[in-house]
């Protein structure tokens, strides 16, 4: 596919030298944090080291159980294979000259600011075509900026939030292509496939890029017959290549809401396939026999939903039960919504929708004046979706800065040209690049926050690296500690964890806040119950703090005071963390 052609070799450098800036800075960021040479901070990023680790140790690439959380039998993940594979793969390389563990580390801190690239194709690809004369490196220096040590790219972040924002960005810069080319509508539908089959996260954008190829076609026919034919075949041939690497042929016949599975490979490449058809057959006829075809094509799309998973149409969290849902989810900082009490909230608030606000004031106005109408519209729908998603989850709001990047490109470079075209001194450009920085809208608040609002976590002092290493001095058994601490057990000792961050793992969870919010001399029996050898608590954790509220005569209340039953045992351990990190071994008798 040919972007465009006389590409300026100064701006080809320019872009280089942005990328490998951006790309340094990320480095750069980890070091100054300390973190580099490890593992991302989040415990997701901790959990997928785990799963590749497994994966590399001889578990199939079709299991996906995690046999160290949860009760017997462990935990089924839902996370996708698709994202442990360029890791996998990194780490096969590097052990070639280095010990596996080393290569496995090392792959950690590479991939991630490597994932930068396909979110730089995309911006580049899209920018190529909106925006006109210079938005390339507008929009490139808006994206430096952003992803300036943003956290989804460091060094060690390997979950999978990085390669969806990639996937996306790539997926729409190809999609903004006024010309429909076969070729790169292909490879878009590919893109989104794939970006399905990694997670749930993205089916809001996925469905707005295909409801887009489609209306597209809706209204222009034939001219968009090519495009939407092919980007019709790639979505529903990526969902088949990626149903038939990743999912085992004992689990075709069930329907998962929270993972790629039968349900979504019959609707994908229905609605795929008979976008494909209307394409090839209806392309010259009316609106009305158009939009007839995409009518029955929805309708089957529908119909396989509602016969083969209806619950699937709905929240699939909303079945877990109300104490898990109380105690655990909604106590989850990325799933809570956006206007979610907060004492960082005057400047998260900002910081998060700001620039996706203006972004999408700034598409509204191209299309009042009937400039680049086709592409605004494109990235209206995708930061309208954003902005819903992060009302709804404060984490989303990564996607609204991506998709405004776009927006801010063609937008700078139309300053920088009328600016100069008036005055050759103006400086106007430099208003326009401030303000597509998110960190100024969130400075404000920042200056306003109450004094001590702001600080270190304070689970911090139990979570510096290596903090759980002294625990495998101890016989092999199961722990029951805060959520957050279970990535971070599995990774660093032979022991099994109770409950963790994962909402597959209900029947852990649920245990596991029974247990610490009965009182003492009655959770002997469900310790037991659950299989439980060892209880460890950091007093200060969040997740303590939070059930000695809800329960204040239950075991982790009991516990974070000092008062310790007789059946708990505590395990002297040197090397484990000063700031209050504990454990106990249960008392079977």
């Amino acid at each position: 596919m040919k972007i465009q052609t006389g590409l300026r070799a100064s701006e080809k450098s320019k872009a280089l030298a942005m990328c490998a800036f951006c790309i340094g800075s990320l480095v750069l960021t980890a070091a100054l944090n300390g973190t580099l040479g490890g593992i991302g901070t989040d415990g997701d990023d901790v959990m997928r080291f785990v799963q590749v680790r497994d994966l590399l140790n001889g578990q199939n690439w079709f299991d996906l159980t995690q046999p160290r959380l949860g009760p017997e039998g462990g935990t089924q993940m839902h996370w996708s294979r698709l994202v442990d594979l360029p890791i996998a793969v990194l780490a096969a390389v590097f052990d070639i000259f280095l010990p596996r563990d080393q290569a496995l580390l090392l792959a950690a801190n590479v991939w991630p600011p490597l994932s930068l690239l396909i979110a730089f194709a995309g911006l580049w690809i899209g920018a190529a075509h909106f925006g006109g004369k210079g938005a390339r490196l507008a929009a490139f220096a808006v994206a430096s900026i952003i992803f300036l040590g943003h956290f989804r790219f460091l060094p060690g972040a390997i979950d999978h939030h990085n390669l969806q924002l990639g996937m996306l960005a790539l997926a729409t810069g190809l999609l903004l292509d006024p010309h429909r080319g076969p070729r790169g509508a292909f490879a878009a539908g590919v893109i989104v496939a794939l970006s399905v089959a990694i997670g749930v996260e993205v089916y809001g954008f996925a469905g707005v890029l295909c409801a887009f190829v489609a209306i597209d076609w809706f209204i222009v026919g034939e001219p968009a017959k090519a495009g939407a034919r092919a980007f019709g075949v790639g979505l529903a041939a990526g969902l088949a290549v990626a149903f038939a690497s990743t999912v085992p042929p004992e689990s075709y016949g069930i329907t998962s809401c929270d993972a790629l599975s039968s349900v979504t490979l019959l609707a994908g490449a229905v609605g795929g396939f008979g976008l494909a058809l209307c394409a090839s057959t209806l392309s010259a006829r009316g609106r009305i026999v158009r939009g007839l075809g995409l009518v029955m094509t929805g309708i089957a799309c529908g119909t396989i939903l509602l016969t083969t998973a209806p619950q699937c149409l709905g929240d699939p969290l909303r079945s877990l039960p109300p104490i898990v849902t109380d105690l655990w989810l909604n106590q989850v900082a990325e799933a809570r919504p956006l206007f979610a009490p907060s004492p960082t909230g005057l400047q998260d608030i900002p910081f998060r929708i700001g620039v996706t606000v203006l972004a999408l004031v700034l598409c509204a106005m191209n299309v009042r004046k009937g400039r680049d109408v086709r592409a605004s519209l494109l990235l209206m729908a995708l930061l309208v979706m954003a902005l819903a998603l992060t009302f709804h989850q404060a984490r989303f709001y990564a996607f609204g800065h991506l998709f405004a990047i776009l927006s801010f490109g063609a937008w700078i470079a139309r300053v920088y040209r009328e600016g100069k075209a008036a005055n050759p001194a103006s400086v106007s450009y430099l208003g326009a690049l401030a303000v597509s920085v998110p960190a100024l809208w969130g400075m404000p608040g920042y200056l306003l926050q109450p004094s001590g609002s702001i600080g270190a976590n304070v689970e911090m002092g139990c979570l510096v690296p290596g903090a759980f290493l002294p625990l495998d001095r101890l016989a092999s058994g199961r722990i029951l500690s805060s959520a957050d601490f279970t990535p971070y057990i599995l990774k660093e000792t032979r022991h099994s964890a109770l409950h963790g961050n994962y909402h597959r793992n209900v029947t852990g969870i649920e245990q596991s806040l029974n247990i610490f919010l009965t009182p003492p001399d009655e959770a002997q029996v469900l310790l037991v119950s659950a299989g439980v050898d060892y209880v460890l608590i950091c007093p200060a954790d969040p997740e303590i703090r939070v059930l000695s509220a809800e329960s204040p005569e239950g075991l982790a209340a009991e516990l974070a005071a000092g008062s310790v039953p007789a059946y708990l045992q505590e395990q002297t351990l040197d090397g484990l963390p000063a700031a209050g990190l504990r454990v106990w071994r249960v008392d079977r008798k």
